[in-house]
């Protein structure tokens, strides 16, 4: 296999992850996220170097970098549209996760003030029999 043939093969490979990563939010998997996050890296270190690669194979074969730079721009704007896309879920799962880590802090609030105020009416009560 040439490294054009592995790099877009790494690109098909980086677009799948990044489809696992968007069920893994929608499903709330953050392990799964995690996972396909860390994949993810190592194929952006590989398609970094079989990219380098690749342009030394079109440079010895005569053959035309422009136009296969156009066609790998194809692949990287839709990753980079769909890693968009799941940037904008991650970050609305989050404001959703801090807004109800606020709601459950407040009624944690109020049940210690409520739990509060029935331990004062029977500490007096058991006063007021002695």
């Amino acid at each position: 296999m040439n490294a054009e043939s592995e790099l877009m093969h790494a690109y098909r490979e980086w677009h799948r992850l990044a489809l696992a990563e968007r069920k893994a939010i929608q499903t709330r998997n953050w392990d799964l996220l995690a996972d396909c996050q860390l994949a993810i890296k190592d194929y952006q270190s590989l398609v970094g170097n079989l990219t380098q690669k690749a342009r030394t194979e079109w440079r010895l074969a005569g053959q035309d970098q422009t136009e296969k730079e156009k066609s790998i721009h194809v692949f990287i704007n839709g990753l980079i549209e769909l890693t968009r896309q799941n940037q904008l879920m991650l970050q609305s799962a989050r404001t959703t996760a801090q807004e109800r880590i606020g709601q459950l802090g407040e009624a944690r609030r109020n049940l210690k003030l409520l739990q509060r105020s029935y331990q004062s009416e029977s500490d007096t009560s058991w006063t007021c029999v002695s």
